[in-house]
């Protein structure tokens, strides 16, 4: 705090800096004289391809990328039993599935029996 105040008893408060009189009168005007002149280009007329161009570029991409998720994911084929057969699944997993279910052995056996019968086909 001293030392500032010693500085504006030295120097004072008035801003040294100042902007020449008259300077910004005309500012723009001068600009505007040192730019180069631009020719003026005549705009090409758009054409129908130009204007349906990004929604063609556009319908490509979703088709492309619907080809390349049913590549990667694909599809199960179809088969007469749409069952899984218990030798696809690993044994691990089957003992966790079937005690998920909370069925007893009976009720086990008879939906399995059931499965097979002519109503499920």
């Amino acid at each position: 705090m001293k030392e500032e105040k010693k500085l504006q008893e030295r120097c004072g408060k008035q801003n040294p800096f100042s902007v020449p009189e008259g300077y910004f009168e005309g500012f723009a005007d001068r600009i505007m004289e040192q730019l180069p002149e631009r020719e003026s280009r005549e705009v090409p007329p758009i054409t129908t391809w130009q204007r349906i161009k990004p929604w063609i570029y556009m319908a490509a991409m979703f088709c492309g990328l619907m080809l390349s998720v049913r590549m990667f994911v694909g599809e199960k084929a179809s088969t007469d039993n749409d069952t899984t057969e218990a030798s696809e699944l690993a044994d691990e997993y089957i003992d966790g599935i079937i005690n998920q279910t909370m069925m007893g052995d009976y009720t086990l056996y008879q939906y399995l029996t059931d499965a097979n019968a002519e109503i499920y086909k």
